[in-house]
């Protein structure tokens, strides 16, 4: 399996996955929203979409975006989606961890996260890379020993 940056190509493959992952959350609901679609890649430099694949075939994918919030940096995770069939395999862990490596790059050293509740899988994959609930019980959040507003004195 291979992990990489997405490229314009994937664009119809992390459409397909990005709808799939709408349906299966909102299975409940009468109707998916269908503006909620990944339908560009990006036009900004600092959003981080990663695509894991396996002869091809696009497997899963990793969505976030790098922030500058005053004078933070934070890392918020949108999606993180592996296919139902390839599920239990670690792909979403790796998928996670390289994600948070490409967000570390970009200077982040706070991450927000905001899983499906009912994916549990997921909050354990977060919790076990750090994540803690955060006060307002809305968002998972990690943040990295040295992480301060940089108007802070150390």
């Amino acid at each position: 399996m291979n992990i990489r940056p997405a490229q314009e190509k994937d664009r119809s493959a992390l459409t397909a996955l990005h709808i799939s992952a709408d349906m299966e959350c909102n299975k409940e609901a009468p109707e998916v929203m269908s503006s909620l679609r990944l339908s560009s890649l990006s036009s900004r430099g600092k959003d981080v979409i990663l695509v894991a694949e396996e002869e091809g075939e696009a497997l899963g994918y990793f969505w976030a975006v790098a922030l500058r919030l005053f004078d933070y940096r934070i890392g918020i995770l949108f999606y993180i989606f592996v296919e139902p069939h390839h599920r239990h395999l670690g792909i979403g862990r790796q998928l996670i961890e390289k994600g948070l490596e490409e967000l570390h790059a970009l200077g982040v050293r706070r991450y927000w996260a905001n899983p499906e509740l009912h994916s549990a899988p997921t909050l354990e994959i977060l919790q076990s890379l750090g994540f803690s609930q955060s006060t307002e019980k809305i968002f998972f959040q990690k943040v990295e020993p040295g992480a301060h507003h940089e108007w802070e004195h150390t």
